[in-house]
């Protein structure tokens, strides 16, 4: 009964994350029914598409990639916002 347990506990942990570093330019949540108008994906776009998987994502994540602010996230807090993200996926 531990592991059913642990695994919600890292997934209210990795949404926790991306409220906290990414909603205010993403919509986080697949409950949402709208998007942004400035042209950024929510996060359940950016999940459904065939061509993202965690390392894309990560990638999107560094210093380089252009359009994000530069949050200095460790590699944990990469691997958890990418797992979260990729959570959203439908199936």
């Amino acid at each position: 009964m531990m592991v059913p347990m642990a695994k919600a506990q890292d997934v209210a942990r990795r949404q926790a994350l991306a409220e906290r570093w990414c909603a205010s330019c993403h919509i986080v949540s697949r409950a949402a029914t709208t998007g942004r108008s400035d042209g950024l994906p929510t996060f359940p776009a950016l999940a459904a598409r065939p061509d993202i998987n965690a390392a894309t994502l990560k990638g999107a994540m560094t210093a380089t990639h252009s359009r994000m602010p530069d949050f200095q996230l460790g590699a944990r807090e990469q691997d958890d916002l990418a797992a979260y993200i990729m959570s959203l996926r439908p199936r």
